[in-house]
């Protein structure tokens, strides 16, 4: 994995990661315009793992706060943390927590076959899958806002969630798309829609973090050489994705989500030229 790959695999995939436009199938495309060094061979699994935790970091510096009150009470409700005296416990968010523990499950289960998800070359199935990622965004956009939060979500709604981001590991499908679009379907509201989102992405990297570092310590293979690839990697998904959930944010409070389904049905069209000039 040469340097200027893995800067361009970083800014892709901490922008993408974090945007409802599928790091996975920018990867495909990527590697058929640049033809650029696989993620799932050699020094590839050390870099997407650099990637995850960039990514993480993204998130943690743009919901700094909700973060460390999320891993507070979480250090409450398993006993590693002793309350202060007269400090209650913050009940709506400890439901929240046992909310996204539910969506938490399934979206796990998707690393089971993230690896079979991964060999779709098939830049035609990406074309197909981008196509549809943007109608589900399209469609999530002309969905009025819902007024649910941590009180009133239900478990119902958590694991719809949880169930569509665990299909959204093909590539072309992305994510934060999918639990917007859950969400909104729902009736959740703007504020807590993006903030459970984010938390679950949070959990969601940390995990594959260590998915992708063990797979990279069983099948890749390590140099001096993988070292700065990694960290230009991380530093590059770092920046980009804290932009991305900035720029996320300010699309959102303006109701103007559908400029990411025109987005992916422009790479469904890029993504479909390149597969006929390759066939």
């Amino acid at each position: 994995m040469k340097i200027w790959e893995a800067i361009i695999y970083g800014i892709f995939g901490g922008a993408a990661e974090l945007l409802p436009i599928s790091f996975g199938g920018h990867s495909a495309v990527l590697r058929g315009v640049f033809n650029l060094s696989s993620l799932t061979e050699g020094g590839g699994y050390y870099v997407r793992a650099a990637i995850c935790l960039g990514v993480m970091a993204a998130i943690v510096l743009s919901f700094s706060s909700e973060t460390v009150c999320f891993g507070r009470e979480l250090l409450r409700m398993t006993g590693l943390k002793r309350p202060r005296r007269r400090e209650r416990p913050n009940q709506s968010l400890r439901r929240s927590i046992l909310l996204g523990f539910f969506a938490l499950v399934p979206m796990l289960c998707s690393l089971f076959f993230t690896a079979a998800a991964e060999r779709i070359s098939s830049l035609l199935i990406v074309a197909l899958l981008f196509l549809l990622n943007g109608f589900i965004i399209f469609l999530c956009c002309r969905r009025r806002v819902g007024k649910k939060n941590e009180k009133t979500v239900l478990l119902s709604d958590a694991l719809l969630i949880g169930f569509a981001r665990m299909l959204s590991v093909f590539p072309g499908l992305s994510s934060v798309g999918s639990s917007m679009a859950v969400a909104r379907a729902r009736g959740l509201s703007t504020a807590y829609s993006l903030k459970l989102t984010y938390l679950l992405t949070l959990c969601y990297e940390i995990a594959a973090f260590l998915f992708y570092f063990i797979r990279a310590l069983c099948f890749g293979s390590f140099s001096a050489g993988i070292l700065l690839p990694m960290l230009c990697a991380m530093l590059f998904s770092g920046v980009a994705g804290y932009l991305a959930i900035q720029y996320f944010r300010y699309l959102l409070n303006r109701g103007k989500l559908n400029v990411f389904a025109y987005y992916c049905w422009d790479a469904a069209a890029i993504a479909l030229i390149l597969s006929l000039i390759n066939a």
